[in-house]
């Protein structure tokens, strides 16, 4: 079978999933009325030897019949408690397998037979990536394998519930292939998977779009990467993805996305600006999911935002169009300009120009007068409370429009609000390494001496718009910009540059003292350096700024001079 191209029908239509489970407890115990196991059960037989399989089991302790979770976290990742005990209080029994094998220290992972012993994370090589033999000599086909038996695991608990499926990054990539190969599994959410791993490193809309073809990327591209997937799906589907993803070109997440086969329910989420993280609006979106689909709840899922950029009088504009079925509570549509690298640009907000009766809103696109193309999307959330976007939309711009803008060199402003601005470190509230959550916005603005408000956030703060033309400095540019501190502060300003294709964070630590007063500093290149102590010569080659430290601070007049 060596270099054949297998397609989803013919990679999993022989997997055999009879063999007897045999489940072991490892240990019990039951708080709060949530009853916690850790358990081993085996996998499929790889050469006379079964997998065995280590997974968390959460759930109420009373639980008969109720509705059944399986979570697939990152391959980097392993299975966690706290995750799962979020849906164990709603009333869900929840399921965890660790599938990336073999790790540092303990003992409480998936163990694979030595003949794959590449479906260990840490040990996968090339089998992560390519298809050098077959779609099913790789990582992903063990993983898959370890998602089926985990859920007819859930089925012997529970023969008459329903199961979803949700998967984190590369357990969103298993989740495709679950739920198009897997029968009896009621909604997936594949989260920050957007499919088109073959392509990464190739921008959708770059100078190269297509990717150098030969047997072994059409091994992969029909056997394993996601989007072959899609349109084999046996359940509703809801997309959680993230704009700035830096795992996969986010441009391409709505190709996956309209693969799906048409007969199943699907809508899409995109969370703004934040790279391979989901926050609360999008894990609502997940808990209205699944309430619909495993517990029966009514919601209503709207279709995703229909987008389309136009001429209006003389405006460059996006026209919205919402799905009619439901009533919208607000409308927010953002623009980028001319970057095709989708994690490195600047989503900023438009302004809202009319209304077209219940269903249509026009918003502005003020893009550079110079600027050769405009990326665009909008998200919009109903009033059952979900949450839906529009793919992103690009149009290519060959004349001046009378909201065109001029070159600037004030990258922000209080005035600004929190636009443009996103986090600079995941690193608080933060479950199964990617859903922030958080009882205050994450970046948000604050009042700081005289009433001058900034803008703040205990995670850091993170600007791509150095990245746009309209924004980028001159050769000899200086960075001022104002700080609000109630006490001392080390602030640690980083600027991360591209060099030899890689990226490069350049660091000026800037001790700033506090007090009721703002305090304007400026900054040159020089101040910058990089891990071997190297100065940054020039910020003209800067692709963001960040900002961050452990103690209070705010961010304002941010300026080029």
């Amino acid at each position: 079978m060596a270099n054949k191209i297998l397609t989803p029908i013919t990679l999993w239509n022989e997997f055999d999933d009879s063999l007897p489970i045999q489940c072991t407890v490892l240990d019990e115990k039951i708080d709060g009325k949530i009853c916690y196991r850790k358990l081993r059960y085996f996998g499929r037989n790889v050469g006379g030897v079964r997998v065995n399989i280590f997974a968390l089991y959460c759930a109420p302790a009373e639980a008969e019949d109720v509705p059944a979770l399986l979570i697939l976290p990152d391959a980097r990742q392993t299975a966690e408690f706290a995750f799962m005990e979020r849906f164990a209080k709603k009333g869900y029994a929840v399921l965890m397998p660790d599938y990336r094998g073999e790790w540092e220290a303990g003992d409480e992972y998936t163990i694979y037979p030595d003949a794959v012993a590449y479906a260990n994370f840490r040990a996968a090589g090339r089998r992560l990536d390519y298809a050098d033999d077959t779609a099913k000599e790789t990582s992903w086909y063990e993983w898959v394998a370890v998602a089926r038996y985990s859920c007819l695991y859930l089925r012997s608990l529970f023969e008459s519930s329903k199961i979803g499926v949700i998967g984190i990054k590369a357990g969103g990539d298993v989740v495709w292939q679950l739920a198009a190969t897997c029968d009896g599994i009621s909604c997936a959410i594949p989260v920050c998977a957007g499919g088109w791993r073959a392509y990464r490193g190739i921008n959708k809309f770059g100078e190269t779009t297509e990717l150098k073809m030969d047997d072994e990327r059409y091994r992969f591209l029909a056997g394993v990467d996601s989007q072959a997937y899609a349109q084999y799906v046996k359940c509703p589907v809801l997309m959680l993805c993230s704009t700035n993803d830096s795992r996969f070109d986010a441009d391409r997440a709505f190709d996956t996305y309209a693969r799906i086969n048409p007969e199943m329910e699907k809508t899409f989420y995109f969370a703004a600006r934040y790279d391979g993280h989901i926050g609360n609006t999008g894990l609502n979106d997940l808990d209205l999911f699944i309430d619909k689909y495993l517990k029966g709840r009514e919601v209503f899922i709207p279709a995703p935002v229909e987008i389309g950029v136009e001429e209006e009088d003389g405006q460059l504009v996006a026209r919205i169009k919402f799905d009619r079925n439901g009533e919208v509570k607000y409308c927010d549509v953002y623009m980028a300009e001319d970057n095709p690298d989708s994690p490195t640009r600047d989503w900023t907000k438009c302004t809202l120009l009319h209304e077209d009766g219940d269903d249509e809103q026009v918003f502005a696109l003020n893009a550079y007068e110079k600027a050769a193309r405009v990326f665009v999307f909008a998200k919009a959330k109903y009033s059952c409370g979900f949450a839906v976007s529009s793919k992103i939309a690009v149009k290519r711009l060959e004349k001046s429009y009378s909201n065109s803008q001029k070159k600037s060199r004030i990258l922000y402003s209080s005035k600004n609000g929190s636009d443009s601005f996103t986090i600079e470190r995941f690193d608080k509230n933060v479950m199964a390494d990617c859903f922030l959550d958080n009882s205050v916005p994450p970046v948000r603005m604050a009042e700081g001496p005289f009433g001058i408000k900034g803008i703040c956030s205990s995670y850091g703060l993170k600007i791509f718009r150095v990245n746009d033309a309209r924004y980028r400095p001159a050769e000899n540019a200086l960075l001022k910009f104002d700080i609000y501190s109630p006490q001392a502060v080390l602030l640690q300003i980083g600027v991360d540059v591209l060099q030899n294709g890689n990226t490069v964070r350049y660091v000026c630590n800037l001790r700033s003292c506090g007090g009721e007063c703002w305090v304007d500093h400026l900054l040159n290149p020089k101040d910058f350096k990089n891990e071997i102590n190297k100065p940054l010569s020039s910020f003209q080659d800067a692709r963001c700024i960040t900002f961050y430290s452990q103690d209070e601070f705010c961010i304002n007049n941010l300026i080029w001079l």
